[in-house]
């Protein structure tokens, strides 16, 4: 139920049922992902399991913790839709015309776009990245033991990156649509994006070209399509 018109008591009251609430779905999520983590994990060592890397733990507890921290990464990214519908809920009252527009769409865009961005990490730049560690000097007599931990926070990292970065047009947005900036303000920076957002790609991909260029691409066109988005429904917003 939204907020209602009330004193502090009231609004900190609502707050902390929310938050127990959110808690509450978190919990619930993190135990069934543990209780599926078998297959869970065996769905994300996919990538590595198809370049004929076997992982290997080191510790009698590590396969436990890791199957733990697998669980609450994916109570959190599974309770995260539940989480902006009560912090929307939250601050319904508050917000007035367009901004009760963009809540409501956030709802639906935010994790859509975060699930986007994961699944192109998942299929597509992990596989790059652990081709070039796997390939990384080849001629000396080094041999590589990858630890399944170690593994599965480099995949988990890339793809909670590649999903946030995702985010970045949603953000520009809705400051489009509140008026902070407006599409002709931004597209005078046009080259410096364009700098910015293959550093970022860079910064989350194996030194190597073919990967950096399959991350920035995209993010540049989701750039001059956000900007295009701005054009159309709020062209001279202040």
């Amino acid at each position: 139920m939204p907020l209602k018109e009330g004193g502090w008591e009231e609004h900190l009251e609502e707050l902390r049922r929310r938050i127990i609430a959110v808690l509450a779905v978190f919990s619930a999520a993190t135990l069934v992902a543990f209780l599926f983590s078998d297959e869970l994990a065996a769905f994300l060592m996919n990538p590595v399991s198809d370049l004929g890397v076997k992982l290997y733990t080191f510790a009698p507890a590590e396969k436990f913790m890791a199957y733990m921290r697998l669980a609450v990464w994916t109570g959190v990214i599974v309770s995260l839709p539940f989480s902006l519908l009560q912090a929307s809920a939250f601050v319904w009252p508050a917000l007035i015309g367009n901004e009760r527009v963009c809540a409501v769409s956030a709802l639906f865009v935010v994790p859509l776009f975060f699930m986007a961005g994961a699944s192109l990490a998942y299929r597509f730049l992990s596989p790059a990245v652990l081709k070039f560690f796997l390939s990384f000097g080849p001629s000396d007599s080094v041999g590589q033991l990858w630890g399944l931990t170690e593994y599965l926070s480099m995949l988990w990292a890339l793809m909670v990156a590649s999903g946030l970065l995702l985010q970045m047009p949603l953000a520009l947005f809705l400051a489009f649509t509140l008026g902070f900036v407006t599409p002709k303000q931004v597209s005078r920076f046009r080259p410096h994006v364009i700098f910015v957002l293959f550093l970022l790609a860079g910064i989350c991909t194996p030194p190597d070209v073919i990967s950096q260029i399959a991350l920035g691409v995209p993010l540049y066109l989701l750039f001059e399509l956000t900007l295009l988005a701005g054009r159309l429904f709020a062209p001279n917003r202040q």
